[in-house]
């Protein structure tokens, strides 16, 4: 739970800024990308876990502004973050001691152990950046679910680029 606050928090502070990393030509500057537009049920159905896709028809799709020109979305045990970091070129060159690199997905990813709770995987690839953050199914691990979370940011790099 801890670690989740954190990513939120994080998440928090890296956005309050984002105005003045767009002003710069940051690497979210340009219009807003709806993130639920992206994560389609199609798409959950997929990738998404047993457990995320029994959820499907219980709670529909939840989407959120995240600072200038990031949006948020939650569907299906999957959270997907769509340029969320204002200093993203920052957090790409140094996103912390827990985070070990992917290579094959996008031009630069990371992937964490969220606490045993969460997958959660950072990507970028072309002018915008993105996060995932998968729920780890009952008598799983986010390791296990690593290839749910790759599969799910190779689906989403050619409509980001």
């Amino acid at each position: 739970m801890r670690q989740l606050v954190g990513t939120v928090l994080l998440i928090g502070i890296c956005s309050g800024p984002m105005i003045a990393s767009q002003a710069r030509g940051g690497a979210a500057a340009g219009s807003r990308i709806s993130a639920c537009s992206l994560l389609t049920r199609e798409l959950v159905m997929k990738v998404g876990t047993v457990e995320g896709k029994r959820v499907l028809d219980l709670v529909k799709p939840t989407e959120d502004q995240l600072g200038a020109n990031g949006s948020g979305c939650d569907y299906g045990g999957i959270g997907l973050q769509i340029n969320p970091f204002a200093r993203a070129d920052e957090l790409r060159q140094s996103p912390g001691k827990d985070w070990t690199r992917v290579s094959g997905v996008g031009e630069t990813a990371y992937f964490r152990d969220n606490g045993g709770r969460w997958a959660e995987l950072m990507v970028w690839t072309g002018p915008n950046h993105f996060t995932i953050q998968m729920g780890v199914p009952t008598r799983s691990s986010a390791e296990a679910i690593k290839p749910n979370t790759i599969a799910l940011a190779n689906e989403l790099i050619p409509k980001l680029r």
